[in-house]
């Protein structure tokens, strides 16, 4: 089997077993089960429940605080424990095992991964059910249509505000001193689709003489959003937002910053790309940067099994029923070359839950 060294694949010559691939299987197996106890226990408030209680519990007691069915309790408890995310004493109180509260009841934690599990059984598992039907019959589905479906996208959680600030301050910053320089002196910034508008409320909050525009076409858990969040901060004299494909914009030297956030691998026809990145070159200001963070994806047979694109390879199949096709490092070198950006600086950067992630900014100069 491969092994792992330095958090990288290591091709070995030796070929698995029939023992060590099945329990690999089995282990997928069990993974699956583990992730439906977690969401479990997240949306029905257990992990919440035993939080309250450093001292622990017995399950009777979680089950009469809960008001939950008792022998279906005993069960989650016992099945909990045996993926290590309880621990019982022998008294038969649970506890949440080390770090777990925080990954997995505490929202407010930005290294939280709650969300994950419960959007992995809750609406991925649901989705990729009908997978079978869509390799049959080659029909695709919408991000429109999910994203209307997305509870988080009408109502953004203070979690995703704090998660997108901080990689703002700790990973662009850092790297793009110049444009947070021309922010400070009334800069403008332009976000390809913003979604809800969580980013330009951020931004605006931290730059109170800068202004700022997002274009998009989603309407529902979308644009919608991002006017009533701009409407109840009172940021309409300086952000505004458009109904617009990216393609049909007709800025020209506007802007001294362009974003694009976890949005570009949607863009789809994959020919309309280089569209973009042109689009956007002609939309910066002399000297501009465009900036985009987005799951970063292999170019190479080893990259599939290198765990920093892990993330990238996940969604791919995620989003492989709505036409998703994640670019590589060579296509996006090749479509910023294209446009006529002389510097370009590519980054892997570690998102938050997410996983691995790209960011690459593009100078015009």
């Amino acid at each position: 089997m491969d092994s792992v060294k330095n958090n990288r694949i290591q091709p070995v010559s030796t070929p698995p077993t029939l023992q060590e691939q099945t329990d690999l299987l089995r282990a997928y197996r069990s993974g699956f089960q583990a992730a439906h106890v977690i969401a479990t226990g997240i949306q029905l408030g257990l992990f919440a429940h035993l939080a309250s209680r450093p001292q622990g519990g017995t399950y009777q007691e979680l089950a009469h605080g809960t008001g939950y069915h008792a022998p279906y309790v005993r069960v989650w408890c016992s099945t909990a424990y045996h993926y290590h995310l309880l621990e019982v004493d022998d008294r038969g109180r649970y506890r949440l095992a080390p770090h777990m509260e925080g990954l997995l009841d505490d929202r407010s934690n930005l290294d939280s991964l709650a969300s994950l599990f419960t959007n992995a059984v809750g609406r991925q598992g649901p989705q990729m059910a009908k997978y079978s039907e869509y390799m049959q019959s080659g029909e695709t589905g919408s991000h429109a249509e999910a994203y209307g479906n997305n509870p988080d996208r009408h109502d953004p959680p203070s979690t995703t505000v704090a998660i997108q600030r901080r990689m703002w301050v700790e990973q662009l910053i850092p790297k793009a001193p110049d444009l947070e320089q021309a922010l400070h002196n009334g800069g403008k910034v332009l976000d390809v689709g913003c979604g809800p508008g969580v980013l330009l409320t951020i931004l605006a909050d931290m730059y109170p003489s800068a202004s700022f525009v997002g274009v998009d076409v989603v309407e529902v858990g979308g644009l919608n959003t991002a006017r009533r969040l701009i409407a109840e901060r009172g940021l309409e004299d300086r952000v505004s937002v458009h109904n617009m494909h990216v393609e049909d914009m007709t800025f020209h030297e506007e802007f001294d910053g362009i974003t694009l956030t976890n949005v570009f691998h949607e863009l789809l026809p994959v020919e309309l790309r280089e569209t973009v990145i042109g689009v956007c070159f002609q939309a910066l200001k002399r000297p501009g940067a465009l900036l985009i963070r987005d799951m970063a994806y292999p170019s190479t047979l080893e990259g599939l099994r290198d765990p920093d694109y892990a993330a990238g390879v996940y969604n791919q199949y995620q989003e492989m029923a709505w036409g998703t096709i994640h670019p590589t490092r060579e296509d996006r070198q090749g479509w910023f070359s294209k446009a006529g950006f002389t510097r370009v600086e590519h980054y892997l950067v570690p998102g938050i839950a997410s996983g691995m992630q790209y960011f690459d900014i593009a100078r015009k100069r």
